[in-house]
């Protein structure tokens, strides 16, 4: 049986092993050693070493994972809240509130009432586009409301998804203490 000479990746002990060996454990340190071949050098690495880069690369490939979802999450919003929009006449957007809907509806149904009650005092048939005002005003605002309302319920469930995939990512970042510089770290 041939033997190969290595040195112990952990300790840099000499150590004889037989050429067909992957595996082996160090005799003086105890380190597990991983047998490397290549057309010019045989060397051994730590196992622990080959596990926790292992690990790593697992946790990297999950950041990506949840950065690719959060960007995903995020556009997803930018689209669906950009359908939710008030714009005015002048092609401004704004975002729909429950308090600016409920103060509107208060402006058109006085307006309505004062408008009812004067053209009733002048000429009466005017009156009932006092009345068609207000239900108009009340039909608007009731759905400018109810749009606000979902604004806000679809916000709040963005809100609460990111809030998750952010707590993922913190839990994932990399640790300084746990690398290595077996591999050029």
């Amino acid at each position: 049986m041939d033997l190969e000479r290595v040195t112990c990746g952990s300790c840099g002990a000499s150590l004889d092993i037989p050429e067909s060996t992957d595996y082996v454990n160090c005799r003086h340190c105890g380190s597990s050693l991983h047998v490397q071949r290549t057309d010019s050098v045989v060397f051994t690495e730590v196992v622990n070493t080959l596990k926790q880069h292992s690990e790593r690369l697992a946790e990297n490939t999950e950041m990506l994972r949840l950065q690719n979802e959060l960007e995903l999450l995020d556009q997803e919003w930018q689209n669906e809240s950009a359908g939710l929009m008030i714009r005015d006449k002048h092609g401004h957007q704004s975002i729909p509130g429950k308090a600016s809907s409920i103060v509107g509806a208060v402006v058109i149904v006085l307006f309505g009432l004062f408008w009812t009650i004067m053209a009733g005092a002048m000429f009466p048939p005017m009156a009932l586009f006092g009345i068609l005002f207000i239900g108009f005003g009340i039909y608007t605002t009731s759905r400018a409301y109810a749009m606000a309302g979902r604004y806000e319920s679809l916000k709040d469930l963005h809100d609460e998804k990111r809030a998750k995939i952010l707590s993922r990512l913190r839990t994932l970042r990399p640790r300084e203490d746990s690398k290595t510089s077996s591999f050029g770290d």
